[in-house]
């Protein structure tokens, strides 16, 4: 009994946990989404990463759709930096977004029923968060930083996460939602709870998904599940006997 007792512990603690990754593009357009304006969210894209982190929204997931100026689902569209470069291209590759091989090509795009922009999208972490700006497409002073849900109006920026290859780092106090602005903090601010900073027709993020389990947590893991089949092997060979 001891033995089935410590084989069960074993594996209840070397469960993974899930470091979840989700990548993002903001646009600073002002304007209607799905018009002939520049609504490419490729302006920042980033991604953002931590454990159990989980995006929280009224949206749908869908998967990767085909790539052109469609406008469907709300990001497709006309890109004036250049053909191929809206934030699809970013995220599934094959176009002239940064090296064009694409950040995530198995990851899903969050949309409405209807594949527009969600426009209340926040997210719970248990411990801290990690971040990357993967690509900059904007002559704006762009740049992101977070909120506590329980105090919206308070912006923590980030000193260093406007240009590709900058990094950030931090801990929330609860479920968190991002904000991005286009001029370095003192311009039109865009949270992804679209409630919230400069009001038009759509959201200014577009969000995409996929998630892993932690380095090294699934190797324990195994190794636990293999120790409770030996268990379970010897205790139906005894009873044999």
């Amino acid at each position: 009994m001891r033995k089935w007792t410590l084989a069960t512990a074993v594996l209840l603690l070397t469960a993974p946990t899930w470091a979840n990754t989700y990548f993002g593009g903001f646009e600073d357009t002002i304007g209607t989404e799905g018009t002939s304006s520049d609504y490419d969210y490729n302006d920042l894209v980033f991604s953002i990463t931590g454990q159990n982190l989980a995006l929280i929204s009224n949206g749908n997931w869908y998967s990767k759709p085909v790539l052109g100026t469609s406008g469907t689902p709300f990001w497709n569209t006309h890109s004036f930096d250049g053909p191929n470069r809206n934030v699809g291209y970013c995220i599934y590759g094959g176009g002239n977004c940064g090296t064009g091989a694409g950040l995530d090509p198995s990851a899903s795009y969050l949309a409405s029923n209807s594949r527009q922009s969600v426009g209340d999208v926040y997210f719970s972490v248990d411990g801290q968060v990690n971040g990357d700006v993967e690509v900059k497409l904007a002559n704006d002073h762009n740049v992101l930083g977070w909120y506590n849900l329980s105090d919206p109006n308070h912006i923590n920026w980030f000193s260093d996460a406007d240009d590709p290859g900058d990094t950030f780092h931090f801990t929330p106090r609860g479920d968190f939602g991002l904000v991005a602005d286009n001029n370095g903090g003192l311009g039109q601010t865009f949270y992804s709870q679209d409630s919230y900073g400069t009001q038009d027709t759509a959201s200014h993020f577009a969000f995409f998904g996929t998630a892993a389990p932690e380095p090294g947590q699934t190797g324990l893991f195994m190794v636990g599940l293999a120790s409770l089949g030996l268990l379970l092997r010897r205790r139906m060979t005894a009873a044999k006997r």
